[in-house]
């Protein structure tokens, strides 16, 4: 067996991991891998590489990715698609993986499926908004180093008493990554893209809790409403002194959690085994908490969204 290992989208902690283990599980089984550099776009203009083990062994344990990645919605022209598929031919590959989150999994596989290409995704993406799956690669990794910056502010928080914090998670468009975070992390406010807020009562919100608490925490995503001029809006109008700290891409940077190394081996051994299988398209997921292959494409699942009632009860809303 021959596979052709694409990285598309964003990168998210642990997808060295699970590229090192389909590498090491082709090793054993006398299969050759190679891998696109530069994602999809890569792959279309035929900057390939050879993949083994013994070269992906120094990354299985950082963050990024060893294979370069791209966002360009390049097989929506025709002319790609005839590219791709002449590197296809030419490079002999019979099958491919991709690692992607939403946006990826959702339009580039119905692509490869209608080009007669054999394709399984891997969810890698810090947002976990890939539909079907409880749990994507990478999302525990940017909790967990929310969790040491937020620590961090809570300590200092609770030695000089009634301050405000706020923290910006990533997250993109979706706030499944900042409710999360502001869940275990105790915060008094939570603000995501999903839902709604007004701006006096959460400047009151935490106002109050940094009287009865002695510090409050708000955990914003950065796609939530006004973001970026929230914390000014509030210091201005409601005369609230607020320390704003943003994590920004280091968040998604990190090194994996064990939760992204078990997760990322355990999907590329189970994407390894539905190629063998002659699995034509497929998608690993988390679903109840047990890890499977999924024969068919994540658009036959409905969009995901936040949990609204979480929402409202770190927010006191109910």
């Amino acid at each position: 067996m021959r596979t052709l290992l694409i990285v598309s989208g964003g990168d998210s902690p642990g997808i060295n991991a699970a590229l090192y283990r389909f590498a090491l599980l082709a090793d054993q089984w006398g299969d050759q891998v190679i891998g696109a550099v530069g994602g999809v776009a890569g792959a279309v203009e035929g900057h390939l590489t050879d993949i083994r083990p013994e070269l992906l062994a120094p990354f299985a344990g950082s963050g990024g990715t060893y294979l370069s990645t791209s966002r360009e919605p390049t097989l929506n022209d025709p002319h790609n698609r005839m590219k791709l598929s002449e590197i296809i031919s030419r490079q002999r590959v019979d099958n491919i993986v991709l690692f992607g989150g939403d946006g990826s999994l959702r339009h580039i596989p119905p692509i490869l499926r209608d080009m007669g290409i054999d394709c399984i995704g891997i969810p890698t993406t810090i947002d976990n908004d890939v539909p079907g799956t409880d749990e994507t690669i990478g999302f525990d990794s940017a909790c967990n180093a929310a969790h040491r910056v937020i620590d961090g502010l809570l300590a200092t928080g609770r030695a000089l008493p009634g301050r405000i914090f706020s923290v910006e998670t990533l997250g993109g468009s979706t706030g499944f990554l900042a409710l999360e975070i502001a869940y275990t992390a105790g915060a008094h406010a939570v603000l995501v893209p999903e839902y709604e807020y007004d701006l006096d009562w959460l400047a009151d919100r935490l106002s109050q809790a940094a009287d009865q608490y002695k510090l409050a925490l708000l955990v914003l995503s950065e796609g939530a409403a006004a973001s970026r001029i929230l914390v000014e809006d509030m210091q201005r109008q409601h005369n609230l002194r607020i320390r704003d700290t943003r994590l920004g891409h280091g968040q998604r940077g990190v090194s994996p959690s064990h939760r992204d190394r078990t997760l990322a081996f355990q999907m590329a051994e189970i994407a390894f085994a539905g190629l063998h299988d002659r699995v034509q398209v497929g998608t690993t997921l988390v679903q109840n908490g047990e890890i499977q292959l999924c024969e068919d494409l994540v658009t036959r699942f409905p969009s995901r969204q936040p949990d609204l009632l979480r929402y409202q009860q770190i927010n006191g809303l109910v």
